[in-house]
């Protein structure tokens, strides 16, 4: 059931039993649910292919949510509003409260830690500046999605430009791969790049954008 149209229920109820708790939450789910129906166009925005969503409206949703279970929660765990005859409806806000904290603080830890695992697998030994073709050698899928795209596990032959007299290495690297590039992902191809070197082989800024054919 749509948050608004809960909250309408919940208010016919709390006058039914004259319980100020139950209308008050279920006002206040009302205009929560019409705050969320009128974000809807932004939160429901359909992402490119090979584009990760908006950092600024996936929070949005999170704070929604956030925004929507934490005061049920709190009105239903201290049973705000409510009284002896009441009081088993207090359930009800702790019910919404609950699954809408969640989803919200479970989407924010997963978006976080998922931003931490990309930092973590691109950084290193500096920014990488040597232009290269890196050679996909083989890969395998890790079960893993950032930002909804699929972490792949690669073993590179790094190619170094040959003028910048930085000798060809071999590399296993996890990567997150954008869904347009993933047509271009075959053993024996390859993408440009910038790497740092084979002191920090894993630190690498793959253009996936720019595939090469042809084996090295």
């Amino acid at each position: 059931m749509k948050l608004g149209a809960l909250g309408v229920v919940t208010v016919v109820i709390g006058v039914v039993l004259s319980s100020v708790g139950l209308v008050g939450i279920g006002a206040y789910w009302v205009v929560m649910g019409a705050i969320a129906h009128a974000l809807k166009p932004r939160l429901r925005t359909k992402v490119p292919e090979g584009q990760a969503p908006d950092q600024g409206n996936f929070l949005l949703g999170v704070v929604v949510l956030l925004a929507v279970g934490i005061p049920s929660l709190v009105v239903g765990i201290l049973a705000l509003g409510f009284d002896d005859g009441d009081e088993a409806w207090r359930w009800l806000p702790i019910g919404v409260g609950a699954l809408a904290t969640f989803f919200g603080g479970g989407s924010g830890l997963l978006y976080a830690l998922g931003s931490g695992i990309t930092a973590a697998g691109d950084l290193g030994g500096g920014p990488p500046t040597v232009p290269a073709t890196i050679w996909i050698r083989s890969m395998q899928e890790t079960g893993t999605f950032v930002n909804e795209r699929p972490r792949i596990e690669f073993e590179l032959h790094v190619e170094p430009d040959a003028e910048t007299e930085v000798a060809a290495y071999e590399v296993t690297k996890k990567a997150t791969v954008p869904f347009t590039a993933l047509g271009s992902l075959r053993v024996g191809e390859g993408f440009r790049a910038t790497v740092v070197g084979p002191e920090h082989p894993e630190t690498m800024d793959i253009a996936w954008d720019q595939p090469v054919s042809g084996a090295a």
